[in-house]
């Protein structure tokens, strides 16, 4: 659907003699960056007579900084404040709690590799409203960038995967996080409606749509589904850019790299009750064309940086001309 989309937008372009720009198109991936991707950790961890032996031999071969066992002392670090988040009730107080344990990890984690953080946009964030934050996926280092950024008190939207690592599956649950068992349609379906239901219960939720960590130097292209759960909940959404992620940690490997410049841009919310019925149907093609504007933005510096309120109005008109 969002390449039906893209025909129709560059053959209105073409006929106002636009030249659309690359980045607003998602990405297709060479063979090397489809090969390098998350789904190696799930390999190096079952594909071995024993079991773990051959990612602990990977951690072994490829982290000479030996960055990956003070991650994990890190984390285990919090296990002293497991005690107290069971013993408390239900309340704003075992809430706040619980997110500043992953603030104190994230933080800790950002400290230890040194990432020099610039930070864009939180001005836009109501610390009393409820979002959807939509974000690219660079690297396995978003996650802690993010808990470490974002304004306001937010679950993941994470792969099952991430629900089964010891100690930080017991915060990520306690913070109300959705689970995803990627491929499942049933299963799909119903971390949709947790979703859905976890923004109503004004939880706010951080979503990758891309679905995987992008390799390419761009943005992938956005699966359908996830950002819609926003509309049904009538919550804005907030395009997030993550940029030089990649720069820290590449997916798929476990080498760790010290001292990178991140930044991250939180976007304008998009309202729901702003978007015409066309709009809400490509919705994932406009957040997705704000990120990767963002990004490009990030990429080009001081240098002739795109207005993201032109190109939201401009697509905005663009779609609302489409039949």
């Amino acid at each position: 659907m969002e390449e039906d989309l893209l025909k129709k937008l560059s053959q209105l372009a073409s006929q106002e003699h636009i030249e659309l720009p690359k980045w607003l198109f998602p990405e297709e991936l060479t063979e090397a960056e489809s090969e390098v991707n998350e789904t190696r950790y799930l390999k190096l961890a079952k594909e071995s007579n024993v079991p773990f032996w051959g990612l602990f031999k990977a951690i072994f071969e490829e982290d000479r900084l030996l960055v990956l066992p003070r991650l994990l002392s890190a984390t285990v670090k919090t296990l002293d404040r497991i005690p107290k988040s069971l013993l408390m009730r239900a309340s704003p107080e075992r809430e706040a709690y619980i997110f500043d344990t992953f603030k104190i990890w994230a933080g800790a984690i950002c400290q230890l590799l040194q990432i020099k953080l610039t930070v864009k946009g939180t001005e836009k964030i109501d610390p009393a409203k409820t979002y959807l934050f939509v974000s690219n996926h660079r690297s396995p280092a978003d996650i802690p960038v993010l808990y470490n950024t974002v304004p306001v008190k937010a679950a993941f939207v994470a792969n099952k995967v991430i629900g089964q690592i010891p100690i930080f599956s017991y915060w990520m649950k306690a913070s109300g996080a959705v689970f995803v068992d990627q491929g499942n349609p049933k299963a799909e379906a119903d971390a949709f409606k947790m979703m859905v239901k976890r923004l109503k219960q004004k939880r706010t939720l951080i979503l990758f749509p891309e679905g995987y960590i992008h390799q390419g130097p761009g943005v992938g292209e956005f699966k359908r589904g996830g950002i819609h759960a926003a509309l049904l909940a009538n919550v804005p959404i907030v395009p997030t850019c993550l940029f030089n992620t990649e720069k820290v940690i590449r997916s798929g490997t476990f080498h760790f790299v010290p001292r990178q410049n991140v930044w991250v841009e939180f976007g304008e919310p998009i309202y729901p009750e702003s978007l015409s019925r066309k709009e809400k149907k490509f919705i994932e093609l406009t957040t997705r064309a704000e990120i990767a504007a963002m990004r490009e933005n990030a990429r080009r510096k001081e240098s002739a940086q795109i207005s993201i309120p032109e190109l939201r109005a401009t697509l905005k008109e663009t779609i609302n001309k489409l039949t």
